[in-house]
């Protein structure tokens, strides 16, 4: 006589595992830019490529890919664990010097803590005419969680815009800021 029980006690077992890890998120109340970031400027773009490439690798950013006939600019995958922050009970930042937010997420009042952190940044410099320039920043942040040894869930973090203020005041310091779309 054969035993079914075992194998179904498996897949029941891992199913109420990864049932039970279903997170609580607690969404975030800041405003932090969802979309790229645009300035102008009127320094040449030779003249904001040199300062953009002195602030990455001043803050540890690789660049993965420079093409300047399309102006781009892309970053490695850069991990950013000890740079991120979540928000406190009234939507202000712990940590506010911080570049990446991240929303809670949660199982039975036990908050995640993300393992790793990875963000890319994008930056498209495109010369207008009449002595314009155009910086597009457009960051991507990923997060991940292994609640358990089964099961890795991912979340998109936010920039703070520390970065995008740190390269308007350091290379844009004539700009006029156009959009956050």
């Amino acid at each position: 006589m054969k035993s079914y029980y075992k194998p179904y006690s498996i897949v029941v077992i891992l199913a109420l595992i990864l049932i039970g890890c279903t997170p609580n998120t607690v969404p975030l109340k800041g405003k932090y830019t969802d979309n790229p970031t645009e300035f102008t400027s009127t320094k040449s773009s030779d003249s904001l490529w040199s300062t953009i490439r002195q602030i990455f690798s001043e803050k540890g950013l690789v660049i993965r890919k420079i093409d300047t006939e399309k102006g781009l600019i892309v970053t490695n995958k850069t991990p950013f664990i000890s740079v991120y922050t979540q928000e406190d009970k009234d939507g202000k930042l712990v940590e506010p010097q911080a570049w990446v937010v991240l929303q809670k997420d949660f199982t039975k009042k036990k908050v995640w803590n993300p393992k790793t952190i990875y963000s890319e940044w994008t930056i498209q410099i495109n010369e207008m005419g009449s002595g314009v320039t155009k910086i597009k920043i457009d960051p991507i942040v990923i997060c991940t969680y292994y609640p358990n040894m089964f099961t890795s869930m991912e979340a998109r973090g936010q920039s703070t815009g520390k970065l995008e203020s740190l390269i308007d005041s350091t290379l844009v310091s004539n700009s006029n800021k156009v959009s956050q779309n």
